[in-house]
């Protein structure tokens, strides 16, 4: 009995050994690493702000059309006078059709005006022929020591050049026309260039005027 219980027992062991080294269970796997599929995002870079914002300039307001003048002439001194020039680029100076329009003479001697609105009486009191409107008379220059130019005009009639000079102390008028002075007329009164200009008439010749006085 003792035998065969020692047999059993060794039969038993030699099972359990066979269990073990036969066994189906499959051996145990690693799980495998998973990889990272999604890399960082790439930031954009920040801005740094500047340390003062953008200045924008204001845009410059277009410069309003300038006025006709109508305050005092252009002046340029004289030795004992002054030039006064009333033309502009748009106006041939100041026009006269009535006393009251001698106040825009500014800067003109008294006895000048004066003058001025008798030549005007005497022009209205013998119209154009053919012309509605009333003679005017412009003045372009006046050198107050005793020199002038401007003209005669009709609106719609057209009109002519006219000098004035004061020799012997009274205004009178010393030429008319419509074209260039002659030179004698310029020089006879002694018309200064910033008055006439620098050219004048030598019998049809245009020559350079060389004025006495400055």
């Amino acid at each position: 009995m003792r035998f065969t219980r020692v047999l059993l027992v060794a039969a038993a062991a030699s099972m359990l050994l066979l269990s073990a080294c036969s066994s189906d269970e499959p051996a145990t796997k690693a799980t495998p690493t998973t990889a990272a599929t999604s890399a960082t995002p790439t930031s954009a870079p920040a801005t740094t702000p500047s340390s003062s914002p953008a200045t924008t300039a204001a845009p410059t307001p277009a410069a309003s059309p300038a006025p006709q003048p109508s305050g005092p002439p252009a002046e340029t001194p004289r030795p004992g006078g002054r030039l006064l020039d009333y033309e502009t680029d748009d106006v041939n100076g100041v026009n006269i059709s009535s006393r009251a329009d001698t106040a825009r003479l500014t800067g003109a001697p008294q006895d000048f005006k004066t003058f001025v609105v008798a030549e005007l009486a005497k022009a209205q009191s013998t119209p154009e022929p053919g012309c509605a409107e009333k003679p005017q008379i412009y003045v372009s220059r006046v050198d107050t020591r005793g020199w002038a130019a401007g003209g005669r005009f009709v609106p719609q009639c057209g009109g002519y050049a006219t000098l004035w000079a004061k020799p012997g102390g009274a205004w009178k008028r010393v030429w008319s026309g419509q074209q260039l002075t002659d030179c004698a007329t310029l020089k006879k009164y002694e018309f200064p260039a910033g008055v006439v200009g620098g050219t004048c008439l030598d019998g049809d010749a245009e020559r350079p005027y060389t004025p006495t006085k400055p």
